[in-house]
């Protein structure tokens, strides 16, 4: 079993950032709360909240769409699942498992159409809330062995070194820039 983080590591963006202009850009009247997301982005900036919070505080509209924010997300993917980069889709695998601190009501459409499994931060759409823990760092890992204990995967592909608890319980570690692939060798 192999696994990947998803934002620029398999997606060639931050999803999350990615689908929150989307949803700017698609439904203008949401920049009437620019002066909310200024200061939600000032608190996080200042570290006076958490990335768990800001999440929450910057998705705060989600729960106004009710279900139909599943077919917002489906027309997001839509036009971006192009963006899934080359190097992924050439060595995809059946057992694949992308572990995100992304949201999964986001991921999750993507996730089945490149038929993998998916452990992700759990956003309530109902009530705006993270539901456990952000899926970050060793929260990541906490995710994975709940899911699969004792398991230990043949290679983690990150963009970042925050995924190095992820790198720790896999054999082989790897570092992607774009559709550069490179192996990580020594301490994680």
């Amino acid at each position: 079993m192999i696994g990947y983080d998803f934002d620029k590591t398999i997606y060639k963006k931050d999803c999350s950032t990615h689908f929150f202009f989307y949803m700017i850009f698609s439904r203008p009247y949401l920049l009437l709360f620019s002066p909310w997301f200024l200061i939600v982005f000032a608190l996080y900036g200042m570290k006076i909240i958490g990335k768990k919070k800001f999440k929450e505080l910057m998705y705060f509209f989600v729960p106004f769409y009710g279900k139909r924010i599943h077919k917002i997300v489906d027309k997001f993917w839509q036009r971006n699942a192009n963006d899934i980069l080359e190097w992924y889709c050439k060595q995809r695998a059946k057992d694949d498992i992308v572990v995100s601190a992304g949201l999964r009501f986001i991921i999750e459409p993507v996730a089945k159409m490149l038929n993998v499994r998916l452990i992700a931060t759990n956003y309530d759409i109902k009530t705006g809330k993270i539901v456990g823990e952000n899926c970050y760092g060793e929260a990541k890992v906490r995710a994975f062995n709940k899911e699969f204990p004792k398991i230990k995967l043949s290679a983690y592909y990150s963009d970042s070194r925050s995924d190095e608890p992820m790198m720790r319980i896999s054999k082989k570690g790897f570092l992607v820039k774009g559709n550069e692939v490179s192996e990580i060798t020594g301490t994680y």
